[in-house]
């Protein structure tokens, strides 16, 4: 289980340091796509192949937008590994998507990895204080 979050800087490369304690969660191999919100979303090989198969069973009445949706998953996926220094090399296309430049928000989130720009990030966990808090008194938690 992936939790916590970090910051750390991307380097002009693409390169991203993703901390011990989420690379101890998971493995060397990982793929990278679009997520929600303009963040992306990092699995491990095997929650990746549970959310292929999750595609096939989409409950979507609009079979257009179900394909849009696969369309956008998993042509911008990407396999990456960690290298010898603890880094994924992003691509650029994944990178102009979620805007990150310098500081990015490396999150675990349960099943998967996001990474947001720093700034975004600040933003949308600001937006989403209100949400947290509602949902957290219907959970009773």
């Amino acid at each position: 289980m992936f939790l916590g979050t970090y910051e750390h800087a991307i380097d002009p490369k693409g390169r991203l340091f993703i901390p011990a304690k989420l690379r101890a969660a998971g493995s060397s191999t990982y793929i990278v796509t679009r997520g929600l919100e303009t963040c992306l979303y990092i699995f491990d090989q095997k929650k990746f192949e549970d959310v292929i198969g999750k595609l096939s069973t989409l409950p979507v009445k609009n079979q257009q937008d179900a394909r849009a949706f696969k369309r956008m998953l998993l042509a911008g996926a990407h396999d990456v590994t960690i290298d010898d220094m603890g880094r994924i090399l992003v691509p650029s296309a994944l990178i102009d998507y979620a805007g990150l430049r310098k500081d990015v928000a490396i999150l675990g989130v349960g099943e998967r990895i996001e990474l947001w720009s720093a700034a975004a990030w600040k933003a949308y966990s600001g937006r989403a204080e209100s949400t947290f808090n509602r949902v957290g008194r219907q959970l009773e938690i």
